[in-house]
Protein backbone atom coordinates (compact mmCIF):
# COMPACT_ATOMS: atom_id res chain seq x y z
CA UNK A 1 0.00 0.00 0.00
CA UNK A 2 1.37 3.29 -0.59
CA UNK A 3 2.42 5.63 1.70
CA UNK A 4 0.11 8.37 2.18
CA UNK A 5 0.84 12.31 1.81
CA UNK A 6 -1.38 15.02 3.89
CA UNK A 7 -0.68 18.49 3.00
CA UNK A 8 -0.24 21.02 5.76
CA UNK A 9 -4.30 22.61 6.20
CA UNK A 10 -5.83 19.06 5.62
CA UNK A 11 -7.75 17.23 7.81
CA UNK A 12 -7.19 13.62 8.65
CA UNK A 13 -8.91 10.63 10.14
CA UNK A 14 -6.75 8.46 11.50
CA UNK A 15 -8.47 4.69 11.39
CA UNK A 16 -8.21 2.50 14.52
CA UNK A 17 -8.39 -1.02 13.66
CA UNK A 18 -7.44 -4.46 13.50
CA UNK A 19 -5.28 -5.53 10.04
CA UNK A 20 -5.56 -8.65 7.83
CA UNK A 21 -8.70 -10.20 6.29
CA UNK A 22 -12.49 -9.09 6.71
CA UNK A 23 -10.75 -5.87 8.26
CA UNK A 24 -8.83 -4.93 5.55
CA UNK A 25 -12.03 -5.45 3.19
CA UNK A 26 -14.05 -3.20 5.54
CA UNK A 27 -11.50 -0.79 5.79
CA UNK A 28 -11.26 -0.24 1.94
CA UNK A 29 -15.09 -0.80 0.92
CA UNK A 30 -16.75 0.80 4.19
CA UNK A 31 -14.60 2.70 6.03
CA UNK A 32 -12.48 4.91 3.60
CA UNK A 33 -15.07 6.14 1.59
CA UNK A 34 -17.19 7.31 4.12
CA UNK A 35 -14.16 9.24 4.78
CA UNK A 36 -13.37 10.50 2.35
CA UNK A 37 -17.11 11.46 1.60
CA UNK A 38 -16.55 13.93 4.85
CA UNK A 39 -14.22 15.33 3.00
CA UNK A 40 -11.09 13.65 5.54
CA UNK A 41 -8.40 12.25 4.61
CA UNK A 42 -8.46 8.55 5.26
CA UNK A 43 -5.24 7.25 7.51
CA UNK A 44 -4.72 3.63 8.46
CA UNK A 45 -0.93 2.77 10.70
CA UNK A 46 -0.68 0.59 7.85
CA UNK A 47 -0.72 3.00 5.02
CA UNK A 48 2.50 4.65 6.65
CA UNK A 49 4.52 2.44 8.82
CA UNK A 50 8.24 2.38 8.25
CA UNK A 51 11.02 0.13 9.82
CA UNK A 52 11.12 1.54 13.36
CA UNK A 53 9.74 2.58 16.32
CA UNK A 54 6.12 2.15 16.08
CA UNK A 55 4.45 3.48 19.02
CA UNK A 56 6.33 6.74 17.31
CA UNK A 57 4.07 6.20 14.22
CA UNK A 58 1.24 5.81 16.11
CA UNK A 59 1.31 9.15 18.37
CA UNK A 60 2.40 10.84 15.33
CA UNK A 61 -0.45 9.61 13.31
CA UNK A 62 -2.94 10.15 16.70
CA UNK A 63 -1.17 13.85 17.10
CA UNK A 64 -1.84 14.59 13.74
CA UNK A 65 -5.33 13.57 12.99
CA UNK A 66 -8.42 16.34 13.67
CA UNK A 67 -10.28 12.97 13.92
CA UNK A 68 -10.12 9.11 15.40
CA UNK A 69 -12.24 6.62 14.33
CA UNK A 70 -12.01 3.70 16.50
CA UNK A 71 -13.65 0.45 15.37
CA UNK A 72 -13.64 -1.78 18.63
CA UNK A 73 -15.58 -4.55 17.42
CA UNK A 74 -13.18 -7.39 18.95
CA UNK A 75 -12.33 -5.49 22.22
CA UNK A 76 -8.25 -6.12 20.47
CA UNK A 77 -5.96 -4.61 23.04
CA UNK A 78 -4.07 -3.03 20.45
CA UNK A 79 -7.73 -0.84 19.38
CA UNK A 80 -8.05 0.32 22.63
CA UNK A 81 -4.46 1.31 23.94
CA UNK A 82 -4.37 3.39 20.95
CA UNK A 83 -7.71 4.73 21.77
CA UNK A 84 -6.70 5.33 25.28
CA UNK A 85 -4.01 7.45 23.51
CA UNK A 86 -6.21 8.87 21.52
CA UNK A 87 -8.24 10.47 24.36
CA UNK A 88 -5.56 11.54 26.55
CA UNK A 89 -4.47 13.70 23.54
CA UNK A 90 -8.05 15.10 23.49
CA UNK A 91 -8.57 13.89 20.22
CA UNK A 92 -12.62 13.71 19.14
CA UNK A 93 -13.35 9.82 18.66
CA UNK A 94 -16.19 8.11 16.89
CA UNK A 95 -16.31 4.84 17.81
CA UNK A 96 -17.91 1.81 16.09
CA UNK A 97 -19.12 -1.15 17.51
CA UNK A 98 -21.47 -4.16 16.50
CA UNK A 99 -24.73 -4.75 17.78
CA UNK A 100 -25.03 -6.23 21.48
CA UNK A 101 -21.21 -6.03 21.74
CA UNK A 102 -20.51 -6.04 25.50
CA UNK A 103 -18.20 -3.04 25.97
CA UNK A 104 -15.79 -1.70 28.61
CA UNK A 105 -17.22 0.28 31.06
CA UNK A 106 -14.38 3.00 30.35
CA UNK A 107 -16.05 3.46 26.32
CA UNK A 108 -19.44 2.05 27.12
CA UNK A 109 -20.30 5.66 27.93
CA UNK A 110 -19.20 7.17 24.88
CA UNK A 111 -21.46 8.05 21.56
CA UNK A 112 -20.99 5.16 19.41
CA UNK A 113 -22.47 3.84 15.95
CA UNK A 114 -23.86 0.59 15.68
CA UNK A 115 -24.35 -1.89 13.11
CA UNK A 116 -26.17 -5.36 12.63
CA UNK A 117 -24.81 -7.53 10.55
CA UNK A 118 -27.92 -9.21 10.33
CA UNK A 119 -28.64 -6.51 8.37
CA UNK A 120 -28.04 -7.28 4.71
CA UNK A 121 -27.76 -3.40 4.05
CA UNK A 122 -25.49 -2.79 7.04
CA UNK A 123 -22.33 -1.97 4.86
CA UNK A 124 -23.92 0.86 3.38
CA UNK A 125 -26.09 2.19 6.51
CA UNK A 126 -23.21 1.97 8.26
CA UNK A 127 -20.81 4.38 5.86
CA UNK A 128 -23.65 6.89 5.84
CA UNK A 129 -23.41 6.76 9.43
CA UNK A 130 -19.98 7.48 9.95
CA UNK A 131 -19.73 10.27 6.83
CA UNK A 132 -22.26 12.40 8.87
CA UNK A 133 -20.64 11.22 12.52
CA UNK A 134 -17.56 12.63 10.78
CA UNK A 135 -19.36 15.55 9.36
CA UNK A 136 -20.69 16.44 12.48
CA UNK A 137 -17.30 15.94 14.55
CA UNK A 138 -15.86 18.42 12.15
CA UNK A 139 -18.71 21.12 12.83
CA UNK A 140 -18.18 20.64 16.80
CA UNK A 141 -15.52 18.24 17.76
CA UNK A 142 -15.92 19.29 21.56
CA UNK A 143 -18.95 17.07 21.49
CA UNK A 144 -16.33 14.13 20.61
CA UNK A 145 -13.98 14.37 23.61
CA UNK A 146 -14.50 12.61 26.18
CA UNK A 147 -15.65 15.16 29.10
CA UNK A 148 -13.26 13.93 31.19
CA UNK A 149 -10.13 14.89 29.13
CA UNK A 150 -11.23 17.87 27.94
CA UNK A 151 -9.60 20.25 31.14
CA UNK A 152 -6.91 18.59 31.37
CA UNK A 153 -3.10 18.87 29.70
CA UNK A 154 -1.06 15.89 30.56
CA UNK A 155 2.13 16.39 32.44
CA UNK A 156 5.60 16.36 30.99
CA UNK A 157 8.71 14.96 32.14
CA UNK A 158 10.90 17.90 31.49
CA UNK A 159 13.60 16.72 28.61
CA UNK A 160 16.23 17.75 27.04
CA UNK A 161 15.94 17.34 23.02
CA UNK A 162 18.70 16.29 23.03
CA UNK A 163 18.21 13.41 24.94
CA UNK A 164 14.82 12.54 23.27
CA UNK A 165 16.82 12.26 19.96
CA UNK A 166 19.67 10.15 21.43
CA UNK A 167 16.58 7.46 22.57
CA UNK A 168 14.89 7.58 19.17
CA UNK A 169 18.63 6.73 17.74
CA UNK A 170 18.57 3.78 20.48
CA UNK A 171 15.26 2.45 19.57
CA UNK A 172 15.73 2.45 16.08
CA UNK A 173 19.09 0.69 16.64
CA UNK A 174 17.66 -1.86 18.89
CA UNK A 175 14.66 -2.67 15.83
CA UNK A 176 17.29 -2.91 13.27
CA UNK A 177 19.13 -5.52 15.57
CA UNK A 178 16.01 -7.52 16.38
CA UNK A 179 15.20 -8.34 12.85
CA UNK A 180 18.89 -9.15 11.87
CA UNK A 181 18.54 -11.37 14.97
CA UNK A 182 15.49 -13.13 13.82
CA UNK A 183 16.27 -12.65 9.99
CA UNK A 184 13.76 -10.47 8.68
CA UNK A 185 14.05 -7.77 6.68
CA UNK A 186 11.91 -4.45 6.81
CA UNK A 187 9.22 -3.78 4.23
CA UNK A 188 9.03 -0.33 3.01
CA UNK A 189 5.52 0.43 4.31
CA UNK A 190 4.71 -2.42 6.74
CA UNK A 191 6.14 -3.85 9.60
CA UNK A 192 9.02 -6.51 9.35
CA UNK A 193 8.03 -9.52 7.45
CA UNK A 194 6.71 -12.45 9.63
CA UNK A 195 8.47 -15.89 8.54
CA UNK A 196 6.73 -18.26 10.45
CA UNK A 197 6.53 -20.05 13.73
CA UNK A 198 9.95 -20.94 13.89
CA UNK A 199 11.29 -17.21 13.75
CA UNK A 200 8.29 -16.66 16.75
CA UNK A 201 9.42 -19.57 18.62
CA UNK A 202 13.51 -17.97 18.41
CA UNK A 203 11.89 -14.50 19.20
CA UNK A 204 10.30 -16.00 22.09
CA UNK A 205 12.69 -17.78 23.28
CA UNK A 206 14.87 -14.02 23.29
CA UNK A 207 11.81 -12.50 25.03
CA UNK A 208 11.41 -15.08 27.57
CA UNK A 209 14.61 -14.30 29.24
CA UNK A 210 13.55 -10.29 30.41
CA UNK A 211 9.86 -10.85 30.49
CA UNK A 212 6.41 -12.55 31.60
CA UNK A 213 5.05 -15.21 29.02
CA UNK A 214 1.72 -12.87 29.03
CA UNK A 215 3.83 -9.76 28.11
CA UNK A 216 6.15 -11.97 25.37
CA UNK A 217 2.99 -12.80 23.75
CA UNK A 218 2.06 -8.92 23.69
CA UNK A 219 5.26 -8.05 22.23
CA UNK A 220 4.80 -10.55 19.31
CA UNK A 221 1.60 -9.59 18.74
CA UNK A 222 2.93 -5.84 18.65
CA UNK A 223 5.46 -7.09 16.47
CA UNK A 224 2.88 -8.61 13.59
CA UNK A 225 2.53 -12.38 14.54
CA UNK A 226 -0.96 -13.82 15.09
CA UNK A 227 -2.23 -14.09 18.22
CA UNK A 228 -2.34 -17.99 17.91
CA UNK A 229 1.37 -18.12 16.61
CA UNK A 230 2.22 -15.58 19.05
CA UNK A 231 0.78 -17.89 21.90
CA UNK A 232 1.98 -21.18 20.23
CA UNK A 233 5.64 -20.04 19.94
CA UNK A 234 5.60 -18.62 23.92
CA UNK A 235 4.29 -21.90 25.26
CA UNK A 236 7.23 -23.89 22.83
CA UNK A 237 9.76 -21.93 24.31
CA UNK A 238 8.50 -22.05 27.85
CA UNK A 239 9.00 -25.74 27.88
CA UNK A 240 12.45 -25.58 26.03
CA UNK A 241 13.57 -23.56 28.97
CA UNK A 242 11.53 -25.48 31.61
CA UNK A 243 9.55 -22.64 33.10
CA UNK A 244 5.99 -23.10 34.13
CA UNK A 245 2.89 -22.23 31.84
Amino acid sequence: MPTKHINPGQKSCFVIMPFGGSWDHYYTQIYEPAIEEAELISVRADDVFRAGSILQDIVDLLSRAFVILADISENNRNVHYELGLAHALGKPTVLIAPKGLQLFFDVGQERMLVYDKDNPFWGAELRAKITQALKETVQSPETAIPTAFMHIKPGRVETDEVVIRLRRIEERLVEIGRSREIGKTFESSLQYKIEGLPAAEQEAERLLRGMSQKEAIEHLEHAGFRRAMAESAVATAARRAGTST
